[in-house]
């Protein structure tokens, strides 16, 4: 006869000869993944001291005070820090309610939005708005909330189906399960991607792209589904897209064309720096300077760098030196050793990441813990690329080390969702306590 004593069945204890207790299986404690608190925490502190270096000269020539930048920046990253502490405790099933996505969700879709309508245009994109003064960079929520949103809906769907619901009448079951896994939440995630792409937004929509990927493949989706839902999928993206530029007036499609001209110059200046002497150049020097002069950064740092502080590129020579460069500037005062260490950690923080998510107990805890882990990995990657010339510039900042004060604020929540899920959302061990 089994019995219980608090929580415990009489399978946990194992007895001696004599009858008394020799030892018992408990089940281990939750902490935090204190890895990913220590790589983080690095990242925070060594790129507030290079965003010091980098942002200096601008910040005293345009603002008075060197320490303008990282004061601003350090106040979002403490309001960051402490929303994801407080995030850390809060247990995950709380989080995974589908009210919470639905809300998470429509917001997103509200900034985007309003974003397109009554965004401030800067550098050919409108990506900004302006609250009390204050920049704000919406696109930076809403890859948080896109992650949330996949893992609150595929949750959903995954307890109503357990419930024995959601099953097939008038159309085959394989056909249903499609448009459930696939389609439908393909449209939202593509409408949502649309409004962002037409601001235009081209770094944030790859980005969204890819996250969005790799949160579905996390998702344990049946090939069958993958292939009848995305079917679906691209017969309703071709036939609403064809529809719509069909209809859209002259004077819309010319405004339409215009507003991607800053992605083909992007692509020009790539291809121009890619290109041979003799081959003919599709971007001027005016044009190209900024990728040129990162190169110059980059390369003149060599092993060991200039050494702190001592970086000649950032006197106005790399214009975005404290933002989409910073890591040109690491490379130059710290060298080959700086930009790989830079790289290591976010390594690190990738596989701790990763290692959460293999260790998640439930399909929410998994999709929210890949989605993010890839987020911030992917972007340091990205703009890493951009850096060295490996990719065409995008406009997409370093996370942590780059100035930027709504992107590195919904980094640490996203940090504090991947904590939190260590510590509550993954399964756990059996512990043998001997008596």
């Amino acid at each position: 006869m089994r019995r219980k004593i608090k929580g415990l069945t009489s399978d946990s204890f194992a007895y001696r000869e004599d009858g008394k207790i020799e030892s018992l299986d408990v089940l281990a404690p939750l902490r935090v993944n204190m890895g990913i608190v220590i790589i983080v925490l690095i990242m925070m502190a060594f790129g507030s001291v290079m965003l010091f270096s980098a942002s200096m000269p601008k910040a005293y020539t345009s603002q008075g005070n060197a320490m303008y930048y990282v004061i601003h920046q350090g106040s979002f990253l403490l309001m960051g820090f402490a929303a994801a502490l407080i995030i850390t405790f809060i247990p995950l099933k709380l989080f995974d309610k589908w009210p919470i996505t639905l809300a998470i969700y429509l917001a997103a879709v509200g900034m985007a939005l309003l974003t397109l309508t009554m965004g401030t245009v800067i550098n050919g994109s409108r990506r900004w708005i302006f609250i009390g003064g204050v920049s704000v960079q919406p696109s930076e929520f809403i890859k948080v909330a896109i992650v949330y949103s996949i893992a609150g809906y595929r949750s959903f769907i995954q307890k109503v189906r357990k419930k024995g619901k959601l099953k097939a009448r008038k159309i085959s079951q394989a056909t249903l399960d499609g448009i459930l896994d696939i389609t439908l939440p393909g449209v939202l995630i593509l409408f949502c991607l649309l409004i962002v792409v037409l601001q235009p937004h081209m770094s944030c929509f790859l980005i969204l792209s890819a996250i969005s990927a790799i949160c579905f493949l996390c998702c344990g989706i049946p090939l069958r589904s993958w292939l009848r839902g995305g079917a679906l999928l691209l017969v309703i993206c071709l036939i609403a897209g064809g529809i719509g530029y069909t209809l859209m007036p002259a004077e819309k499609k010319k405004k339409l064309e215009q507003n991607f001209a800053h992605v083909v110059k992007r692509l020009n200046i790539f291809a121009t720096m890619k290109a041979d002497e003799e081959e003919e150049k599709k971007a001027d020097d005016d044009d190209t300077y900024q990728s040129e002069q990162s190169i110059i950064a980059i390369g003149s740092g060599g092993i060991t760098g200039v050494g702190f502080g001592n970086s000649r590129q950032k006197y106005m020579y790399l214009p975005e030196a404290h933002n989409d460069y910073v890591y040109s500037i690491i490379c130059e005062e710290l060298g080959f050793v700086g930009g790989l260490l830079v790289m290591l950690l976010f390594w690190a923080f990738a596989i701790a990441g990763f290692l959460v998510s293999w260790q998640a107990d439930s399909l929410f805890t998994r999709v929210l813990t890949a989605g993010y882990t890839t987020l911030i990995t992917l972007q340091a990657f990205l703009n890493i690329g951009v850096a060295i010339g490996a990719i065409p510039p995008t406009g997409i900042t370093l996370p942590f080390f780059s100035y930027g004060g709504t992107a590195n604020f919904f980094f640490m929540i996203a940090v504090g969702l991947i904590l939190s899920v260590s510590k509550t959302g993954r399964k756990r061990k059996t512990v043998k306590l001997v008596v």
